[in-house]
């Protein structure tokens, strides 16, 4: 009994550290299932919570950065729109660029005349007598190509592909200073070359006075060599002689009118009527024996004797007159030579073209009855 005790007692104590080690094993594996305390157990979770929440908070931007450059293109795609309008825009402006070019190269060409009235004639040459080419509507613009010695007609290119005639009082130029006279005017029909034909007058019906043309077409007046009053003087008051020149306040602008009788003696109860603008009548003997006087404005004046105390007769008629429209050969020179800055007409070619403005001068005329 002995030796079992003492057998039995070896054995337990030299399983002792066996024991211990098993049972310390033990705890530590049981202290990781969270049995001896709730400490370590919560960091666990909640790191595995935040371990999930990133990989799911990461796509999501990664989801709109994806998803907003499609909106982005999308208007860099649209941007062609404006530019296909802007194309198509093109065309409609060509033909807004097109329109003045026809009007605006004779402007660089030279001189240009625009027809100012609704209508107006176009003639072979630079009198009604001439036979008519076409017409051109207000406002259409021609090259200015002459002028008659006048200078109240211009020649135009073209009407018909032919050069053709308009009346200066009936258009408005531009640039026209150094027109020079044309060289082709036709010779104007004339009342001798009908008579030429079978069937013409008698000698004695062709002496009668010839039927004057029509006032209208041309500022120069018709010198009917058989008509019972004749103009025997024209003169023109200009600078230095009309009560201080051609700017100054006392300046004149009338037409002095004498209407004498065979032997040089004034004829009152004449009665003069102009052909032109206003077509007013005026009766001698108001400002002395055979005279009268027509203030001027803005109305030109063409003069003629219709009838005297013995009852009607025949007049020549005179060069148109006035201070905006008058019968540009008859001032010239008179109003300033080309060193005055204020002057007009020096010559045909410089400063000389209507409307004449700002300036004032008078006329004085005569009428005699020499038949």
């Amino acid at each position: 009994m002995r030796d079992f005790t003492i057998n039995t007692h070896f054995h337990i104590f030299s399983y002792r550290p066996f024991i211990i080690a098993t049972a310390l094993i033990l705890l530590t594996l049981l202290g990781g299932c969270g049995l001896f305390g709730s400490t370590r157990s919560l960091p666990t979770p909640t790191a595995a919570a935040e371990r999930r929440l990133v990989p799911t908070f990461t796509p999501t931007p990664l989801v709109e950065q994806i998803t907003a450059p499609p909106p982005q293109q999308q208007p860099a795609a649209a941007t062609p729109a404006p530019m296909v309008e802007e194309a198509t825009a093109a065309p409609t402006a060509e033909p807004t660029v097109t329109v003045p070019e026809p009007t605006a190269a004779p402007v660089s060409t030279g001189p240009q005349l625009t027809v100012a009235i609704e209508l107006v004639n176009i003639r072979s040459g630079p009198a009604t007598a001439y036979d008519l080419l076409g017409s051109a509507p207000l406002g259409q613009t021609f090259d200015i190509v002459g002028k008659n010695p006048q200078g109240d007609w211009w020649q135009i290119c073209c009407i018909n592909n032919q050069a053709g005639w308009i009346f200066g009082q009936l258009a408005t130029v531009q640039g026209a200073e150094a027109v020079a006279v044309a060289l082709d005017i036709p010779p104007l029909p004339t009342p001798a070359a009908i008579a030429l034909e079978p069937t013409a007058a008698p000698q004695e019906e062709a002496a009668a006075p010839a039927v004057a043309p029509d006032p209208s077409a041309s500022s120069a007046g018709f010198f009917d060599p058989n008509a019972q009053y004749q103009v025997t003087n024209l003169h023109v008051l200009g600078l230095g002689e009309n009560n201080g020149g051609i700017r100054s306040p006392q300046s004149l602008h009338y037409i002095l009118v004498t209407v004498l009788d065979a032997n040089g003696n004034g004829v009152d109860g004449a009665v003069i009527r102009n052909l032109v603008g206003d077509k007013e009548e005026f009766v001698t003997g108001n400002k002395g024996p055979g005279k009268t006087e027509i203030t001027m404005f803005y109305e030109p004046y063409k003069l003629t004797i219709v009838s005297d105390p013995s009852g009607p007769v025949t007049s020549q008629v005179s060069n148109q007159m006035g201070l905006a429209f008058p019968h540009l050969p008859d001032i010239v020179g008179k109003l300033g030579d080309e060193n005055y800055e204020y002057g007009a007409c020096p010559t045909l070619e410089i400063k000389c073209q209507w409307p004449i403005q700002a300036i004032h001068f008078s006329y004085e005329i005569t009428f005699q009855k020499v038949k």
